[in-house]
């Protein structure tokens, strides 16, 4: 059956609150936690696993014909064309080490459209919001992005080719910063305005990482272009987004840039 919008804002208020509700355990152990190694060597702490079964479990409890998709634990298969796509601590290696760029974060696909969006940076009590078509949000005030000029304008680079990128950029004034390995991170500055853009081309990213970011950015007025086959879907891993005047400067460098990429 079709998902009401009920039950999207009332899944969707579950998983604000379990990532609020866990906010005290997660700054005790903000930068004094162990963590282990997964097979991709990306590091994980049993909080990881934590907060993503306390969602998931709740979520089958409530809403049973919502699908679910975490990045630490087993999919639970959607009945109704609806699945909530989790990242329960984005950025665990900033976590690990006590620096700022950690969030939680989900998105909600529905038959293929991401529709909402939480991302939650824990460290500073921040939250994002976003529902397709309604704007986007930070802590209940609506945000939007800075379309300003790109000279002495700064980007994050998803990409660990960024320094491949950065020739293009340099002459334009444009600061490409390093991947930070914090998505939601870089996707809440682009949403409110502090950076231009942030480019997501050979990176390491699933769509756990940026299903609910590029929503956010794109309700507060950033747009995205696809290095894939075909427009941007919520699986798109090869993508570009930010604000208008800096996706004319990449349309302007597209058939260079995918020459970067085929190499």
């Amino acid at each position: 059956m079709p998902l009401s919008r009920q039950e999207m804002l009332g899944s969707m208020q579950i998983i604000i609150d379990i990532f609020r509700d866990f906010r005290p355990e997660l700054m005790k152990s903000y930068g004094n936690i162990t963590h282990e190694s997964k097979n991709d060597n990306s590091p994980v702490t049993y909080l990881d696993v934590k907060v993503e079964m306390a969602i998931k479990q709740h979520l089958a409890e409530l809403y049973p014909h919502i699908g679910f998709h975490g990045e630490e634990t087993e999919d639970i298969p959607s009945q109704s064309g609806a699945l909530w796509i989790i990242d329960p601590i984005d950025g665990t290696s900033s976590f690990i080490h006590g620096l700022p760029y950690c969030t939680n974060m989900a998105g909600l696909v529905v038959d293929g459209e991401t529709v909402a969006s939480v991302i939650y940076q824990f460290p500073t009590d921040e939250l994002f919001t976003a529902i397709k078509g309604k704007g986007a949000y930070r802590n209940d005030e609506k945000i939007s992005i800075k379309n300003t000029e790109l000279n002495n304008s700064i980007v994050f680079s998803g990409s660990y080719a960024y320094k491949n990128i950065y020739h293009l950029l340099e002459p334009h004034h444009v600061g490409l910063y390093a991947p930070l390995g914090a998505s939601g991170y870089e996707f809440t500055r682009l949403a409110q305005g502090s950076i231009q853009g942030v480019t997501k081309l050979r990176c390491k990213s699933q769509v756990h990482d940026d299903v609910p970011g590029v929503l956010l950015a794109r309700e507060a007025g950033a747009q995205v272009i696809s290095f894939e086959d075909g427009p941007y879907k919520y699986n798109t891993l090869e993508f570009v987004i930010g604000s208008p005047n800096f996706i004319e400067l990449i349309e302007e460098h597209t058939p260079e840039i995918k020459l970067l990429l085929e190499k």
